[in-house]
C-alpha cells in the first residue's frame, strides 16, 4: 500500500484592494477625478473659502448622476460605490474648493476558488467646514448611496445661544434627530445622509465644522 500525504487545503484569499487618499484645490472647471474601474469612497468638497457658485456632478457606472449645487462658502461630502467620474462646473472665474478623496477598489467577491472572499471594509476620515447655510431649511451636508457606520463630530463655530437641529437619515430605519447647542459627537449605523436646520430666530447663524469617521457596512450575506 502506497503512502499518502494528507494535507489540509490552504485557505485562499482575495488580493487586498487598493486604497488611496489625497487632496488638492479645485481651480478650473472640468473633470477633477476619474476611474476606469469601479471604486467606493468618500469625497469632500470644502468650499468654506470659496467665493463663487459651483455645481458638482458625480457619475456612477450604472448611469446614475448625483448633482449638488453650492453657493459661495457652502460645502458637500459624498460617500458611495461604483463611482466613475467627478466633474465640477464654475460659471464665473475660478473656484477655491478643497477636494479630498479616500477611495478603495471594488474587487469581485467571487475568486477563482470555490470559496468566496471576505469583502474589505473601507474606513475614511474627513473634515469639512460649512458656511452660508440657509436658515429654516434642512440643508444637506453629507449623503451616501451605501449604508455606513461611523462617528460625526458636529461643532457650530462661534455659536452663542439657540439650538440647531441635526437630522441623520438612515437606510430602512427611522431618522435620528438631535438638537445641539454646542459641539456634539454622534455615533450610529445605517447612515444615509446628514442634514442640519438652523432656526431663523438665530441672530448670528454659525458656520458648522464636521469631522467624519466612516466605515462601510458589509451585508450579512457577504460576511465570512
Amino acid at each position: 500500500m502506497s503512502m499518502q500525504l494528507l494535507t489540509s487545503t490552504p485557505k485562499s484569499c482575495c488580493p487586498a484592494p487598493l486604497e488611496c487618499e489625497g487632496n488638492f484645490f479645485i481651480v478650473r472647471r472640468g473633470t477633477i477625478w476619474e476611474s476606469y474601474v469601479p471604486v467606493k469612497g468618500t469625497f469632500t468638497f470644502d468650499g468654506s473659502q470659496n467665493t463663487t457658485t459651483a455645481t458638482i456632478r458625480i457619475y456612477l457606472f450604472d448611469g446614475k448622476i448625483i448633482t449638488r449645487s453650492l453657493l459661495p462658502g457652502q460645502s458637500f461630502v459624498f460617500t458611495g460605490d461604483n463611482i466613475r467620474r467627478i466633474e465640477i462646473y464654475v460659471p464665473n472665474g475660478s473656484s477655491n474648493i478643497t477636494f479630498r478623496h479616500c477611495t478603495q477598489e471594488l474587487l469581485d467577491s467571487n475568486c477563482k476558488w470555490k470559496d468566496k472572499c471576505c469583502p474589505e471594509y473601507l474606513q475614511c476620515e474627513a473634515a469639512a467646514t460649512y458656511n452660508n447655510i440657509p436658515l429654516d431649511e434642512n440643508f444637506l451636508l453629507w449623503e451616501s448611496t451605501i449604508p455606513v457606520t461611523g462617528s460625526l463630530i458636529i461643532n457650530p463655530d462661534a455659536f452663542s445661544g439657540g439650538e440647531i437641529n441635526i437630522i441623520i437619515k438612515k437606510f430602512n430605519k427611522p431618522d435620528l434627530t438631535q438638537k445641539i447647542k454646542q459641539g456634539t459627537a454622534l455615533h450610529t449605523s445605517d447612515m444615509k445622509a446628514l442634514l442640519i436646520n438652523i432656526p431663523g430666530a438665530v441672530a448670528d447663524p454659525p458656520g458648522i465644522s464636521v469631522e467624519f469617521c466612516l466605515i462601510d457596512q458589509v451585508s450579512e450575506k457577504e460576511k465570512c
